[in-house]
């Protein structure tokens, strides 16, 4: 019981650098202990926060760090503005999936947890084919920057990988996290084998299972008819041409990052700004790493 509690503790703290409480279901899928039921977890819940000296309290079905009741009704509001984004979110898709080589689309980030406000940006995953990444990436970043005038509220394509490499190699719960989280909008089927090319995640969350997990059920919808300009695009990246292309553009993107990010240290740079042949992250603050960081002082204050 008390292996479980700390387990229970610790699926918590997590969410709690968030301000985003759990349901029963929830923490059972992140839960990082796999000798428990479902039934096992809502009965030591009921348990843990009936105790006198419990750190876990709840409130209408979701469980959060004491004295944190109000993010519950914050959760809620959330969960109300994500499913005005979903719509939003599936508009923008029918954009994007007409790219040359755009494989799949993915949601990330806060709507991918139905944790959207106001502030939220529109964060997608996109895999591409293999090989032309970096002209898929360059056509969105021009669409981008010269249609939408730059504006990143509805449009944030931050991540590409390419779907003949798509395993992770920051293995730690933020990127495991991120990972059962997804959604795709475009292409179930990719996103499905991207997840098993990442089985790793099991390691973090033994319980979860690949399109059972509750965040999966949020209901948005997919459209995985593929495009007929974008099969006519392709055509004018052919072969030997198309790869060198590629190449091209990512060499000069990575010049760019450099100049750009002059004042971060090269690993630095790498690790938030990656520009491999089969991958492109874009993330400057290193969200990743603030977060891992608050968590490992979160368990520390509570001893575990």
């Amino acid at each position: 019981m008390e292996i479980l509690k700390n387990n229970i503790l610790r699926t918590l703290l997590y969410y709690d650098i968030f301000r985003h409480p759990l349901s029963g279901e929830e923490i059972y899928s992140f839960l990082p202990q796999n000798s428990v039921t479902k039934e096992e977890i809502i009965n030591s819940l009921e348990k843990i926060t009936k105790e006198e000296q419990s750190e876990i309290e709840a409130l209408d079905g979701y469980y959060y760090i004491k004295p944190n009741g109000e993010y519950v009704k914050s959760r809620l509001e959330k969960e109300k503005y994500s499913a005005k984004m979903w719509k939003t979110a599936y508009r923008i898709t029918h954009i994007i999936k007409r790219f040359p080589f755009v494989r799949s689309v993915i949601a990330t980030g806060s709507l991918s947890k139905n944790s959207s406000d106001s502030k939220s940006d529109l964060d997608f995953m996109v895999i591409t084919a293999p090989h032309r990444l970096w002209v898929a990436r360059t056509l969105l970043m021009l669409f981008k920057k010269i249609v939408l005038l730059n504006s990143k509220k509805y449009f944030c394509v931050n991540y590409f990988i390419a779907s003949d490499r798509m395993e992770i190699e920051e293995r730690n719960i933020y990127t495991a996290t991120e990972i059962v989280t997804l959604k795709a909008i475009y292409n179930t089927e990719l996103l499905e084998e991207f997840i098993h090319k990442n089985i790793w995640i099991t390691d973090f969350f033994p319980n979860y299972t690949p399109n059972d997990h509750p965040l999966n059920k949020a209901g948005c919808r997919v459209n995985n008819n593929p495009s007929i300009l974008q099969k006519l695009s392709e055509l004018f990246f052919p072969g030997t041409f198309g790869s060198r292309l590629d190449d091209y553009l990512r060499e000069k993107t990575k010049l760019h990052w450099k100049k750009k990010y002059a004042h971060m240290a090269e690993a630095e740079r790498n690790f938030r700004l990656k520009s491999t042949k089969t991958e492109s992250k874009a993330h400057p603050h290193s969200v990743q790493k603030t977060v891992l960081a608050l968590y490992e002082e979160k368990l520390r204050q509570y001893g575990l």
